[in-house]
């Protein structure tokens, strides 16, 4: 009899879980915060870094609490190279970046080049909100190309806000 209870209790705490409106990354689809307007993705956005212990982050890695600056455009009617960019304070150098927003969702999966090449690369992934705020992970380098600013690969936390 404990059994069926057990099993009764735990079926039940599942299913309630899994009814949720904010889903578990691997189930009910991607991660995200929420559906998110064109107008609300698109803007400067302004991440602050913070490297985890992931990744080795050997060789030029960005320090903690760095800034990186970022500009979504969907009025092109996605997340292209031609109008979107970034770049890592102080240096004025902008970089292009593409990938995707699902918008039901928030949760965007980007990848941010090197300058002048697309074979270098790092992966941002997390979840934009309508609130205007970003949290996610950036990847350095993004797989499959060759890293921008590390020779051994590093991870980092990213928090951020829209500013414009």
């Amino acid at each position: 009899m404990k059994r069926i209870l057990f099993c009764a209790a735990l079926t039940a705490l599942v299913t309630a879980c899994e009814g949720s409106t904010d889903p578990i990354s691997g189930v009910g689809g991607p991660p995200g915060g929420g559906a998110i307007t064109q107008a609300q993705a698109s803007g400067n956005w302004s991440l602050a870094l913070r490297r985890t212990t992931t990744l080795a982050c050997t060789g030029g890695s960005l320090p903690d609490n760095q800034v990186l600056l970022m500009n979504l455009d969907f009025s092109a009617g996605g997340v292209t190279t031609s109008f979107n960019t970034w770049q890592v304070p102080p240096s004025t150098t902008i970089r292009s970046l593409t990938g995707a927003v699902t918008l039901s969702s928030g949760f965007a999966d980007l990848t941010l080049f090197a300058t002048g090449t697309t074979s270098s690369g790092m992966e941002l992934r997390g979840t934009l909100t309508p609130g205007g705020t970003f949290t996610g992970t950036l990847t350095d380098p993004d797989p499959g190309r060759t890293p921008v600013f590390t020779t051994t690969g590093c991870e980092y936390t990213a928090t951020g806000t829209k500013t414009s």
